[in-house]
């Protein structure tokens, strides 16, 4: 036997004395994971209580590393645009200060964006919703009479409003005074709570912005000194092909959203509808959500003319749709194209996975992330028909 052989292994195996068995390790590994996994699943309450309450001490942190990815989106145009000034007029504040320039510009244009949408848009809504509140009042005996007249039984109707009784529902509320301040101190908290979030995530997604080159490079040493290589190489293209994806996506709805909005000002202020700005303004808006956003919009453009022109309802809805499979047949697919790169069956897919997770957030968010899935999955495919040297035709 020789020196530095294991006892009970055969000579030439490579085994050498002190060196742990690889194989051995593996296995002890998948055991340990399978009763780990064992064990997570018969107490799945607590380990999710457990994870919840990690993700609820980090949350500050997680929220603002959103917020960074999506505000890096117009940020990395304005440093285009800075670099472009430079190279032609060799200005140095942009060379020194372009990140907080950038940063400032990008905060600005977001802050602007949303005040106006919300200055259009919610007084008009509050004013229509209140004004048509008002006419059901005033002319719902009208509208009873003239059901009667045309032999339309009106009793559920008159039954339903007989039942309302307004110093029942003053009473009922001050017999649960207590129970209902309670509520709304649970309430206030939550909205304390969230608002607590989002401003200590705003503290770090600036901080982040601030330092994303640094925080860049520190996280592929962190990932290429403790992974092996062509796992880094994998993680890294993984993350490169996620914000590319996002970024496209964003910057696509975004386009969009303005051509839509647009559109439907022109077209709506030529009828002579009224409300048409703010009409525009909101289906552009709710544009920004694939699939259903648009018809949001719809509705509450016929809300709006509802209030003051009744009769121009039909003719908004057929505008409506003439005018969405304009753009979306036209305009959209050579200003935009298919900047996310997903068929329309997983695009739908990530509408509906998305909404049922986390409502219209979760539509916004899941299609670049199913459009990355898809991107991969398509990869791996296409990888193993060249090694197996089979080609289907599509």
């Amino acid at each position: 036997m020789e020196k530095g052989v294991l006892i009970g292994e055969k000579e030439g195996d490579g085994i050498m004395e002190g060196k742990p068995d690889k194989k051995f390790l593996n296995t002890m590994l998948l055991i340990l994971f399978g009763v780990g996994f064992y064990v997570g699943l018969s107490n799945l309450p607590v380990v999710a209580e457990s994870v919840w309450t990690v993700v609820s001490l980090f949350a500050p942190l997680i929220v603002g590393g959103v917020i960074a990815f999506i505000l890096n989106v117009p940020m990395h145009f304005f440093e285009k645009q800075c670099d472009k000034i430079y190279n032609k007029k060799k200005i140095k504040l942009l060379k020194t200060a372009k990140g907080p320039i950038c940063l400032v510009v990008t905060l600005i244009a977001f802050v602007a964006a949303i005040s106006l949408i919300v200055s259009v848009i919610v007084p008009n809504l509050v004013d229509s919703i209140t004004t048509l509140a008002e006419g059901v009042k005033e002319n719902l005996p009208v509208w009873i009479d003239w059901l009667k007249q045309h032999q339309i039984d009106t009793t559920f109707i008159e039954n339903a409003l007989a039942k309302i009784d307004v110093q029942s529902i003053l009473n009922e509320l001050q017999s649960n005074l207590g129970r209902i301040l309670s509520s709304a101190g649970s309430a206030a908290g939550s909205v304390v709570g969230v608002l607590s979030n989002l401003a200590f995530g705003l503290i770090f997604a600036i901080y982040i912005l601030m330092s994303k080159k640094k925080l860049g490079i520190q996280a592929k040493q962190l990932v290429y000194a403790y992974l092996k290589k062509s796992w880094a190489d994998n993680i890294c293209e993984v993350a490169s092909l996620t914000y590319k994806t996002f970024s496209s996506f964003l910057s696509g709805q975004c386009l969009e959203a303005c051509i839509l909005g647009g559109m439907f000002c022109i077209v709506l202020l030529i009828g002579g509808f009224p409300c048409a700005v703010t009409i525009g303004v909101i289906i552009g808006s709710m544009a920004l959500i694939p699939f259903i956003g648009a018809f949001i919009g719809l509705a509450f453009g016929i809300l709006l003319i509802l209030v003051e022109a009744p009769s121009k309802i039909l003719w908004f809805i057929i505008i409506f749709f003439v005018v969405q499979q304009i753009e979306g047949n036209l305009i959209y697919p050579k200003v935009v194209g298919g900047s996310v790169g997903l068929p329309a069956i997983w695009t739908l897919l990530a509408v509906v996975v998305g909404g049922s997770v986390s409502g219209i957030f979760g539509i916004i968010v899941f299609i670049p992330i199913f459009s990355v899935i898809y991107a991969l999955i398509r990869r791996s495919v296409h990888s193993r028909l060249k090694d197996k040297k089979i080609r289907v035709e599509e």
